[in-house]
């Protein structure tokens, strides 16, 4: 029988939550009361998924701390750096030998990190950056440290990272599942540009107070963090650990196969290495040098748009958190990444150029523009090889996007550095965005399209054209 007209069919609770209703609340029955009226549209929100993992949860809120901290050890480095030496080239020979190890040793460590337990790579990595932290300190407060402790210190840091990244990386995956992937990438992006702001303003705060070598110690306490989840986590995820297949040298040779033989994950980690080459030393290491000589800003210039780099970059983490998850929205955001690095590098290139006064407030927005355009396009880039990589190949896939961006950074920045000082560092901009342009637009023809493209259409399209 028909319910009498004017009269609304009524639904049970457990009806009304399994279809998603919202409902009001029935006559006679108390409302929920809201502070302002605004608010009531919030009231359904709810954790991102990925969050909802408990076993995530709790890593991400321990490196949420634990980045804090290596960002404040971040600024009182360079400050330890300056005060020992002021050569450009000592500063710079620094970073090429923490990048030496990851040149060298990054796809050993995916080996490892396919056949091996990812928590324990993961845990003693965090404990042996503790203990880096620790001499440090130690260092510093004995008036001990000199410019070799700094270089040799780079280097063990660098060795861990070349086993560290691979494996933290992977080690997220066996935390969410393969749909949720994308979102934990994201909030992992969101934590790490969000602590790059919050950070450096503590370290600021705190050397003023309590001396350089206190940054040290604090971040050494916050990597308790990561590591106490590390341990609890232990019976909460299944170890992983794939099956030992003939030597490290061969599983290295198998995973370059992959990589060879897959044009998607082939042309993702091409494309890392453009991003890495072209954009990287501009907007990031070069960035204070631009600000200062070619744009006249001081240093309170350079704070402001490492601040505004650092706005952009979470605004591109909060765009793939809040993104669709579907192939082609993801390839889309991908193709707008690589168009906005190369208008911020044109945008930067053109200020001093364009017959204006080259006031700082007209860098702002092609900053704003190629930082949000940076984090995305590297956020999309790992999530996706993530996603086609196969678990018990995923740590060298990943090893090796690591040694294309990681190990072609220093390099990069000597090249671009150098041909600034020849022709100009707002002309290098310009040079570096049309081969942007030129080189994003061949590899996603030949290569980096085929990410983007559901698996089963792939497979038809094969077909026919077989």
């Amino acid at each position: 029988m028909s319910a009498p007209s004017g009269d609304v069919p009524k639904t049970t609770p457990k009806q009304d939550k399994a279809e998603g209703a919202r409902t009001a609340p029935a006559p006679g029955e108390p409302g929920r009361f809201a502070f302002l009226a605004s608010s009531l549209p919030f009231r359904d929100l709810q954790l991102p998924h990925a969050l909802q993992e408990g076993p995530f949860r709790s890593y991400w809120t321990s490196q949420l701390v634990a980045l804090s901290g290596s960002w404040m050890q971040n600024t009182a480095s360079s400050l330890v750096v300056l005060s020992l030496t002021s050569s450009a080239l000592l500063i710079g020979a620094i970073n090429v030998v923490s990048a030496i190890p990851l040149l060298l040793l990054s796809l050993h460590g995916g080996v490892v990190a396919d056949r091996f337990d990812r928590r324990k790579i993961v845990l003693t990595s965090q404990v042996l950056v503790g203990m880096i932290s620790l001499v440090y300190a130690f260092l510093i407060i004995a008036d001990h440290l000199a410019y070799w402790h700094v270089l040799v210190l780079a280097a063990v840091a660098g060795t861990i990272m070349a086993f560290s990244l691979p494996a933290s990386q992977s080690f997220v995956a066996d935390l969410v599942s393969r749909e949720d992937l994308p979102e934990a990438m994201a909030l992992n992006s969101a934590s790490f540009n969000a602590t790059r702001t919050v950070g450096p303003a503590l370290a600021g705060i705190v050397i003023g107070i309590l001396g350089t070598a206190s940054a040290f110690l604090i971040n050494a306490v916050t990597l308790l963090a990561p590591i106490s989840t590390l341990v609890r986590l232990k019976d909460a995820i299944p170890a992983h650990r794939s099956q030992r297949r003939g030597s490290g040298g061969s599983a290295m040779r198998e995973g370059m196969g992959y990589i060879r033989s897959h044009d998607d994950v082939l042309g993702l980690v091409l494309l890392s290495a453009v991003f890495s080459f072209l954009v990287f030393p501009n907007l990031l290491v070069l960035m204070p040098l631009y600000i200062d000589d070619v744009l006249g800003g001081g240093d309170g210039w350079v704070s402001i748009m490492i601040s505004v780099l650092g706005l952009g970059s979470l605004a591109g983490s909060i765009g793939i958190l809040r993104g669709s998850r579907l192939e082609a929205a993801a390839g889309k955001r991908l193709r707008r990444a690589m168009a906005g690095l190369a208008i911020g590098l044109v945008w930067l290139g053109l200020v001093p150029n364009v017959g204006l006064d080259p006031s700082p407030w007209l860098a702002v927005p092609g900053v704003l523009i190629a930082g949000h355009s940076f984090t995305t396009g590297n956020t999309q880039i790992t999530t996706t090889l993530q996603q086609l990589a196969p678990d018990d190949m995923r740590g060298r896939v990943l090893s090796a996007n690591s040694l294309a961006f990681n190990g072609v950074m220093p390099f990069a920045t000597i090249a671009i550095a150098g041909l600034s000082q020849l022709i100009g560092q707002s002309i290098v901009m310009l040079i570096c965005a049309a081969l942007m342009v030129g080189s994003c637009v061949w590899l996603w023809r030949r290569y980096v399209w085929r990410a983007f493209v559901p698996a089963q259409h792939l497979v038809a399209r094969n077909a026919n054209a077989a």
